[in-house]
């Protein structure tokens, strides 16, 4: 059958995770996304530093039980501050950004993170899934991304192979997947381009069992230098501080 040709099934390198690595050494990297998930619809662009600092920053606009808004999110490993309207009347004055340690407020009881990390995708976070490609790769067919010629590939993800390859915040971030959501297996699309760079992804974030945010990201500017610095310490408030009443 014509399917079989356009099929990897392990004999050589899988050429997702070839891929991946590929784009974790090409240095700095920007990116356009878009999420759709139950209570979140939006996108936009962002910058990342290269290698696995996880460093990098966000502006997107989204739309939250029909009112758009925009929210600027810096990215520092598993540690994100986050400046957006919503937060806005919350906020001590002088105060502008909402430090989040993810790490710290995973164990957290009660804190419901999911849609604040759906809506902060990262291509670390990408990759890392994108590491984990075991399974048979079938090719879709050929198209460009953003002028680039691509093949589009689909397989499915072992999210343990993931977290057992990925490192740092990333590593934790898929565990959380594995845990929280229940989830061992992810579909994906990838389109990789003929400079052997993932041009293209979409996936599914799962931040619990029954809620996942359908995730398109494409990666563009390879190489290019992004520079990303925490805000000033003065205009930070930690979102924990947030969550307790002040006073007494």
């Amino acid at each position: 059958s014509a399917g079989t040709s356009g099929c990897s099934n392990g004999s050589g390198p899988n050429p997702i995770a070839q891929a991946a690595a590929n784009t974790s050494k090409a240095g700095g990297l920007k990116i356009d996304f878009e999420i759709a998930g139950p209570g979140v619809h939006g996108g936009g662009r962002g910058a990342f530093e290269g290698g696995n600092t996880g460093k990098g920053r966000l502006a997107m606009t989204f739309e939250t039980n029909g009112r758009a808004t925009g929210m600027d999110t810096i990215v520092d490993g598993s540690t994100l501050y986050m400046r957006t309207p919503v937060f806005a009347q919350l906020l001590p004055a002088g105060k502008e950004w909402v430090r989040l340690d993810l790490a710290k407020l995973a164990s957290a009881e009660g804190v419901d993170l999911g849609s604040l990390v759906d809506s902060n995708p990262s291509p670390s976070s990408a990759l890392a899934y994108l590491n984990g490609s075991s399974g048979p790769v079938r090719v879709v067919g050929h198209s460009k991304v953003k002028g680039v010629d691509t093949t589009h590939y689909r397989t499915t993800i072992d999210l343990a192979q993931a977290a057992r390859k990925a490192k740092g915040s990333a590593k934790r971030s898929i565990r959380r997947v594995i845990n929280v959501a229940g989830v061992r297996k992810l579909p994906v699309d990838v389109w990789v381009g003929d400079d052997g760079y993932v041009r293209k992804v979409i996936y599914s974030q799962h931040s619990s069992r029954n809620q996942a945010a359908k995730i398109t990201m494409e990666l563009y500017d390879f190489g290019s230098t992004v520079t990303t610095g925490a805000p000033p310490a003065s205009s930070v408030v930690d979102f924990q501080q947030l969550l307790t009443p002040q006073g007494g």
